[in-house]
């Protein structure tokens, strides 16, 4: 019969001490890198949150990596370091706005029962982000206007984000087809192409004159005639 081998009680008590502590550093050491992972997404989020604000109200070319820092509360330093340039954060913006209207807000209107009704929900849905989102929507416009002309670099940042929404148009589109509720010779990609043109036809007219457009007087009507030219 063999004896379990005894550790002294004054180098037990060291060893329970330094395994205890030992422990607690780990935990100290996962809870600050947490911490400082939990920061980082925080100011990013504030300064692509700044950046859209500016841009919506003076443009990508008139605003400086410092105004972008001063109005998230950090320096243009700090905005640097996240995004490394103006032009990188200009395409995390885009980017921000493009995954948050693909994933959040075009999708879930896609995955309705009837092709009809996903239609009808999604111009729905844009028009209630011209409502809600103005910001946001009108710093997306700037910055595809600005795309034509003096920033070229985020051209097929823009060119992506319209191949995707076009995508999901053509796969709700095709559904409808298939399902009978849209006519067998309609051309899919051209028709998704006529639905975010109407989309963003009526976006410009509401950044640039709100009070002109009724869109609760407007949206059934664009339903209306949409779902007629699928028909």
């Amino acid at each position: 019969m063999h004896r379990k081998a005894s550790i002294p009680a004054g180098k037990r008590a060291r060893w329970v001490s330094s395994a205890k502590f030992g422990g607690a550093m780990s935990e100290t050491r996962i809870r600050r890198q947490r911490t400082q992972e939990e920061r980082k997404a925080e100011s990013e989020r504030k300064i692509i949150r700044a950046a859209i604000d500016l841009f919506a109200r003076q443009g990508y070319m008139r605003t400086t990596i410092n105004q972008v820092g001063k109005a998230a509360g950090y320096t243009g330093g700090l905005v640097s370091h996240r995004f490394g340039s103006k032009e990188a954060l200009l395409k995390a913006v885009v980017q921000r706005m493009s995954s948050r209207y693909l994933h959040d807000q075009l999708r879930p209107t896609i995955d309705l029962d009837s092709a009809e009704r996903s239609v009808e929900k999604h111009i729905e849905t844009f028009f209630k982000e011209l409502a809600t989102r103005e910001k946001s929507m009108r710093a997306l416009y700037v910055i595809m206007g600005e795309a034509l002309g003096a920033v070229p670099e985020v051209q097929k940042d823009i060119a992506e984000l319209n191949k995707g929404i076009r995508g999901e148009l053509e796969a709700l589109i095709e559904r409808g087809v298939k399902a009978g509720a849209f006519r067998k010779d309609l051309d899919v990609k051209s028709a998704a192409v006529l639905l975010l043109a109407v989309l963003r036809g009526v976006a410009i007219q509401v950044l640039t004159d709100k009070q002109a457009v009724d869109i609760d007087a407007l949206l059934p009507l664009v339903q209306r005639q949409v779902l007629a030219s699928l028909k």
